[in-house]
């Protein structure tokens, strides 16, 4: 009695383990559906995009459900795509069951995802039947990898179902972070999909260099750090604000931000946080792209075409050599001040302003000030922030108007070099009102640092220098 009583627990036992280890495995087993010959609705893609942002639930491949999405929730989420000039004139979803043409798919998913329209034909067989507002998008998607034109046709006006919206998202999109996690790639991981961030607190590892992240707008307020891992690009959606990337032993290429309050931080091997240089790309009208990573101090440890990584060799005889030639450190007196010098009268140019741009005005400062800020000016020296182009001037949209930051990362106007850190600093000129008030024009203003500027062990005490500002 008592071996039968035995057997039959140990019997019960052994059915337990076995179940344990079979539910995970179950639960994991990627769905199937049988809607895929049911065609896709603009309501669909709408509900798509909501899921990507992370404001709706169920799986991102679940097209049919709506997820308690009312008509006014959708035509709401209309509204606000138009207002992120997501949704624009070229697809219309005056009917929203009206199916989208693949060419409109890729189109609005490029622009959700924040890219820019590169120029040229893909590599599509068929090439020619793209529409001229969408072609650029999908040529930026397959200059990233993402999608592969070449000997393939894309048939632009074709009508998706949701079993091929299934393979779009895939192709597209590697992993949609939604929770506060850990997400750690395969090592054999070779996607060249976004990875997309919904959540404010989020740790990515072991990321090769092919693999895109998008963080959006539910990612404001903290922070994603990025370990052992090659970044090619990051996208920062508009409407974010208020967050921090933060690499460890990894290295990021470019960063493209819709956002504000950015900032880039770097986790050393001592568990001290320092700060970046932001690595954001801009394109000045009718000018080539500018990448905005400069050569870096021992601080940072960054180089020409990557930033953040620990363990970089660095080389900067040549180029103390060539500020040591322009600049020497504490002995400003031998910098030649600015030798024009502005009437200060703007009241000249009042008739014409709204026909034609101000003249430069230099950057003295007021009458009423009774310091020597005329003095010992030096041009040798750069403010860097988004907004420093290649030809060392910081460019502003009148539109978006102008913040003159009390803090500024300083560099030398000649190789770039700076120290990572940000140093109090005073603007000073005549025409200081008309930049703040974002005054179409090109003006140049006085920048005093409060600190003393050290850039590889180099003290150059507390600078004066010009920086150039055109506002468009």
């Amino acid at each position: 009695m008592k071996k039968a009583i035995k057997f039959t627990l140990l019997l019960s036992i052994a059915i337990c383990v076995q179940l344990f280890f079979i539910a995970p495995i179950a639960k994991a087993e990627q769905k199937t559906y049988t809607d895929n010959e049911v065609n896709i609705s603009k309501r669909d893609l709408i509900i798509l995009l909501e899921k990507l942002s992370g404001n709706l639930g169920s799986d991102i491949a679940d097209i049919g459900n709506y997820a308690n999405a009312d008509e006014e929730y959708v035509k709401s989420s209309i509204e606000k795509l138009k207002g992120l000039n997501i949704i624009d004139e070229h697809v219309s979803f005056a009917n929203l069951y009206e199916s989208p043409k693949k060419e409109e798919v890729y189109y609005l998913l490029a622009k959700y995802i924040g890219i820019e329209a590169a120029e040229g034909k893909t590599a599509f067989i068929d090439d020619e039947k793209l529409q001229s507002w969408s072609r650029g998008y999908i040529k930026e998607l397959e200059n990233l990898g993402v999608v592969e034109g070449k000997d393939k046709n894309f048939e632009p006006g074709k009508v998706l179902n949701r079993g091929e919206l299934r393979d779009v998202i895939k192709e597209l999109f590697l992993t949609i972070i939604n929770t506060s996690q850990n997400f750690k790639a395969d090592e054999n991981n070779k996607s060249k999909a976004f990875i997309v961030v919904n959540t404010n607190d989020a740790v990515i590892e072991n990321i090769k260099i092919q693999t895109p992240i998008l963080i959006n707008q539910k990612s404001s307020n903290g922070r994603l750090r990025i370990i052992n891992s090659d970044i090619s690009k990051i996208y920062i959606a508009a409407g974010s604000q208020n967050f921090e990337v933060q690499l460890s032993n990894s290295k990021l290429q470019s960063a493209k931000s819709l956002g504000k309050n950015i900032s880039y931080t770097n986790l050393g091997p001592d568990g001290k946080v320092g700060p970046l240089p932001n690595p954001e790309e801009y394109k000045p009208e009718g000018g080539r792209s500018v990448k905005r990573i400069i050569k870096g101090s021992r601080s940072n440890g960054s180089s020409d075409s990557y930033f953040g990584s620990n363990n970089q060799k660095e080389n900067k005889a040549q180029s103390d050599k060539e500020t040591e030639e322009k600049v020497t450190p504490q002995n400003k007196d031998t910098v030649k001040p600015e030798e024009k010098k502005s009437t200060g009268k703007i009241t000249e140019n009042k008739k014409t302003q709204s026909e034609v741009l101000p003249k430069v005005n230099e950057g003295t400062p007021n009458e009423g000030e009774k310091n020597s800020a005329a003095e010992n000016l030096s041009e040798d020296f750069i403010v860097l922030n988004e907004h420093l182009y290649a030809d060392k001037t910081l460019k502003y949209k009148a539109v978006n108007g102008v913040i003159l930051e009390d803090k500024a990362l300083i560099g030398l106007k000649l190789s770039g070099e700076n120290n990572g850190v940000k140093l109090n600093v005073k603007w000073e000129g005549e025409s200081l009102n008309q930049v703040k008030n974002a005054q179409k024009g090109e003006y140049r203003l006085a920048v005093s640092s409060l600190e003393d500027l050290v850039i590889n062990d180099k003290n150059y005490g507390k600078i004066k220098f010009i920086v150039k500002i055109i506002i468009e």
